[in-house]
């Protein structure tokens, strides 16, 4: 305890303390001291006081805040005096008015907290709209990665451009200084102006390289000048001599000539633009009298396409009937077991030269329709253009090429993702019996080789190449690249034979070496093992014998294991998962000995997990606190391997399509029971099996991010799950014999690891309110807002529509896609309930979403929004602009609640009869909504670009809609679900008993 009181604990700086931490306070004090000359200023997390006291001596008043009372206690009684003053208060729940400072001082507080968005939003509150803000915080990079130092009171570190970014979300203007004490010598020029430069031996850098901390200026209006500087203490002992002089005012006049060559350079910009303006004007004209001449030309079809697809309806209910029949006859199990004599056939019609034969796996009606000789009627009908394709735009930032290495800082999501790790890609005694001297799971791997076109075999490794196990830099190495790619933990394979523990090193060395530093559990592999890679009975290597000694046994030799602080645990129980339940005999009541076994080893119990494999799916069952998706077990495809070019003929195996995987499994229903999700890369065993493999082909990232994608948004709203529950996994780390690893190959490099971050990146655990917002229990407004963010670039004018009616307190609701757009709108928008949702369904299933939250709470009415680019139009902002325009007004608001009748309110502009033309391409989904909305007389009017207000009850039946039906995001500018949904908003509306009008 100091004689003042306060304990020099390690989280406060205190001024008796000397050194280099003493030169950094003392000096980012002085700078704040020439900003706030008759300034109110408040200085965040205060501390010890002296600070505050610095910055009074020029300030008109200083409000010190800290989170301990003792130091707030303490400093009022040291520095208190009528122009300072200290109260208790967090930087997240600043104790003082709106708009009251003129500068806020934020020294070494952000680091402290998790939710930085939360705190800047805050100091934006306070502070006066013309005010500054001047805030410090560690480099991490310099100050933690580098001497690998943990400072145990930083919650969450950012690095340079991390900090630069969040600040400019909240402030116009922003400047970046560095600072680090050095050991130097300052030269001053005198009476000159001159460049700061950094010389070492090495040379010489411009400004300061390698800084420990990280200084930002930032402010909505123009930021005051500043200077390079430094901070003496002449008798110092750090100081090797005096310094003679101060480093001199920052030359003014160069940067007015920067100024000057800036605003040139934009004038020279300004004139090409007009140039190239002109020839866009030239352009847009051509295309649009070509997009006048295609629209004639559509209109003069409709008639003629009407009556085709009236005669096409007519022969597809025609061929119904016997379509069925010929379906059901493929789906026997008699016509499955022709399968390799078919197969056999095409072998010898190869020999004989002759060419192969294709047999259905389905037939379908539509592929007979678009054959049929419509000869007979080929006057009447005007083909149309096979051009005419459905408009697609950019909608993922996935790579599918090659993607190189990037560093990146470690992250902590919610949920956690865990990925399934191989162990056996080393030598060990009983593969070297089994399967020759020096063999490992990369023999097969460097053996495979492509069965058709396009085929990616072999999977060839690089990073670590093709690696060994027993090498413990190899593991220290896996483990820092997979936490850097957002992957929270390895769920290890683990191979015990009642007794027999095969590829033990991996897992010994594991667990003694402190540097494989990733979070880690054990899924017991507990089949036999077979030569044939399939568990079952025949070619035994070695065989399983379980029983309850066994499982009492196996569990006491993983204790070392669970109890390892790397161990991941839910709620304090060790995770374990069991690949294969059904095949122990007694599985409940081995529960039952394990958690008991658990509570001896002194943990609160077991959190036990079963695979769903081999059709055991119910974790119920048997008495498991979870199930967990096992892919390619739980997988729904089917057989497309007639659809390959070139297949190998003797191929005896199966080839199911990864895009079908994808869409099935982002569409499944969540089960009553607690399952935890699990996303699979591209399965091929072709290393192993050959020509007898198992192949899910046309993978692509793309797929595999919105697959994780769709699984991170399942687990994060699932309220089934405690918030310990919530994990989920990828199959796999690195089964590279099975074509499913993370780990980085020759054709995508790092993208598998960079989709995946791309995705974990949006459920960092600062931003947990996003993921479940509260929502209220009553409405606080007449009128309630939903709007859907996805492009930034929209923001700006959904922002501006809504600030419009904020007179009339409208409840808002937002729905964005990251959790950037998530911290932009809480800046703007403090009070609105954000939530952050997959990119999937556009504008619609977010919608549908909230609306299925907030319908019952009564409001009178509620206006539907979003950022419409429409980036394959030409005119799509103004689509945009024009739209918000009309609706966000007090005559809209008001004329919603005066005309009971009004269910539908849309600019007029947008309200669109139903015609063939619109209706092109949602031939698919639209009957079915119509069929189960119960729709009659469904033509009418729609609001294309679903934008408008709404009543309630007007829109309700939509609701029956599951926000599962939703397919992938796929860039498509009409054809999906959402837009057959858009078409039958007005329609939904008159079944209601409302009618629509235009504005």
């Amino acid at each position: 305890m100091n004689k003042n009181g306060l304990k020099p604990d390690g989280e406060r700086f205190l001024p008796e303390f000397s050194g280099t931490i003493e030169f950094e306070h003392y000096h980012r004090y002085l700078i704040a001291l020439d900003l706030v000359k008759n300034k109110h200023v408040l200085d965040i997390a205060s501390g010890e006081g002296f600070g505050s006291e610095i910055l009074a001596r020029h300030a008109k008043n200083v409000i010190g805040v800290d989170v301990s009372q003792d130091a707030v206690d303490h400093a009022n009684e040291k520095y208190a005096r009528d122009t300072l003053s200290f109260i208790c208060g967090s930087a997240t729940n600043i104790p003082i008015e709106s708009k009251s400072v003129d500068v806020v001082i934020s020294f070494e507080t952000i680091e402290h907290l998790s939710d930085h968005a939360l705190m800047i939003s805050e100091i934006k509150r306070v502070l006066k709209p013309d005010g500054l803000f001047l805030i410090s915080s560690p480099n991490k990079l310099v100050y933690s990665d580098q001497p690998k130092y943990k400072n145990p009171f930083h919650v969450r570190e950012l690095y340079t451009s991390d900090f630069n970014t969040l600040v400019s979300r909240y402030f116009q203007n922003v400047k970046h200084f560095g600072q680090r004490v050095v050991t130097a010598s300052v030269v001053v020029g005198t009476g000159q102006s001159s460049e700061f430069k950094t010389y070492t031996r090495a040379g010489s850098t411009p400004d300061l390289f390698g800084q420990m901390y990280d200084i930002i200026l930032a402010s909505d209006q123009s930021l005051p000048d500043t200077f390079h500087s430094i901070y003496e203490e002449p008798d110092s002992k750090l100081q090797p001599q005096k310094i003679e002089a101060l480093l001199v005012e920052y030359n003014r006049l160069s940067d007015e000539l920067r100024r000057l060559q800036e605003k040139e350079k934009n004038n020279a910009q300004a004139q090409s633009s007009e140039v190239q303006c002109d020839e866009q004007h030239q352009k847009l004209a051509e295309i649009s009298a070509q997009k006048q001449n295609i629209e004639a030309s559509l209109q003069s079809l409709e008639l003629s396409h009407a009556k085709l697809l009236e005669r096409l309806g007519q022969r597809e209910a025609a061929l119904e009937a016997i379509v069925n029949d010929a379906n059901r006859v493929l789906a026997d199990k008699w016509w499955r077991r022709t399968r390799s004599l078919r197969r056999w056939s095409n072998s010898i019609r190869k020999i004989k030269g002759k060419t192969k034969k294709y047999f259905p796996v389905e037939f379908n009606a539509s592929d007979y329709l678009n054959d049929t000789d419509c000869s007979a009627q080929k006057d009447d009908v005007t083909p149309v253009s096979p051009t005419l394709t459905i408009p697609t735009v950019q909608y993922s930032s996935v790579k599918e090429d090659y993607v190189a290495y990037e560093a990146h800082p470690s992250i902590n999501t919610s949920p956690k993702l865990i990925a399934f790790y191989l162990p056996q890609f080393h030598p060990f005694k009983e593969n070297d019996i089994w399967w020759g001297k020096g063999f490992t799971e990369w023999t097969n791997v460097g053996k495979a080789k492509p069965l058709f076109e396009g085929h990616h075999q072999p999977h060839c490794p690089i990073h670590l190449g093709y690696y060994d196990l027993r090498l413990q830099e190899v593991m220290e190495e896996q483990a820092r690249l997979a936490v850097s790619y957002g992957v929270s933990g390895f769920a290890c394979y683990f191979y015990w034979f009642a007794g027999k523990v095969l590829m033990e090193t991996p897992l010994k060395n594991m667990l003694n070496n402190d540097r494989v530093d990733i979070p880690f559990c054990m899924i017991w592999a507990n089949e036999n093992w077979t030569r044939r890679w399939d568990g079952a009975e025949h070619d035994v290597l070695i065989a399983q014998d379980h029983s309850l000694d066994d499982s009492r046994a196996m569990l006491e030799y993983l204790r070392p294991f669970l109890e390892s602080p790397r161990y991941i645990k839910i709620d304090g129980k060790p995770l374990f998962i069991i690949y294969r339940a059904d095949i122990i005999p007694d599985m409940a009541e081995t529960l039952k000995l394990w958690r008991s076994q658990s509570i001896e080893y002194g943990f609160p119990g077991l959190y036990i997990v079963c695979a769903q494999t081999f059709g055991h799916k119910d974790p119920r069952e048997f008495g498991f606190d979870a199930a967990m998706e096992f892919p390619p077990h739980t997988v729904q495809s089917t057989d497309i391997a007639h659809e390959k070019e070139k297949l190998e003929p003797e191929f005896f195996g199966s080839i199911f399509d990864y895009d079908q995987v994808v869409l099935n499994a982002v569409q499944a229903e969540a089960e009553e029971y607690k399952v935890f999700p699990t996303t699979m890369l591209s399965w091929d065993n072709t290393a192993r099996k050959g020509k007898k493999s198992t192949i899910f082909s046309n993978f692509s990232l793309t797929r595999y991010s919105q697959w994780l994608s769709s699984n991170a948004e399942r687990v994060s709203k699932n309220n089934i799950f405690s918030p310990e529950e919530k994990i989920m996994f990828v199959n796999a780390w690195n089964e590279w014999a099975e074509g499913t690893h993370l780990e980085p190959d020759q054709k995508h490099g790092f993208g598998y690891l960079a989709a995946t971050r791309s995705v974990m990146e949006n459920y960092e655990s600062f931003g947990l309110a996003y993921q479940t917002p509260i929502y209220p229990s009553v409405a606080k407004s007449k009128y309630a807002i939903i709007i859907h963010l996805h492009y930034e670039s929209t923001w700006k004018d959904l922002f501006e529509a809504v600030s419009r009616v904020s007179n009339l307190s409208p409840d808002i609701y937002v729905t964005v896609t990251s959790i950037h757009l998530a911290d932009i709108v809480r800046r703007d928008l403090s009070d609105a309930v954000i939530e952050l949702v997959d990119n999937r369904g556009r504008d619609i299933r977010p919608f549908l979403h909230v609306f299925r939250k907030i319908e019952a709470l009564g409001y009178s009415a509620i206006c539907k929004i979003h950022g419409k680019a429409s980036t394959y139009r030409t005119d799509g902002d103004e689509l945009r602009t024009n739209s918000l325009r009309a609706l966000l007004t007090e005559h809209c608001m008001n004329k919603m609640i005066s005309t009971n009748e009004l269910g539908l309110l849309a600019p007029s502009a947008s309200l669109i009869d139903h015609n063939d033309k619109n209706m092109l391409w949602n031939g698919h989904h639209t009957p079915l909504l119509i069929e189960e909305l119960g729709l009659e007389n469904w033509r009418g009017k729609f609001p294309a670009g679903s934008m408008f207000w709404f009543r309630p009850q007007a829109l309700s039946p939509l609701l029956m809609i599951s926000e599962n039906r939703f397919d992938v995001e796929r860039g498509l500018a009409d054809g999906t679900i959402s837009h057959a949904i858009e078409r039958l908003f007005g329609s939904v509306c008159i079944s209601q008993g409302f009618k629509i009008e235009g504005i």
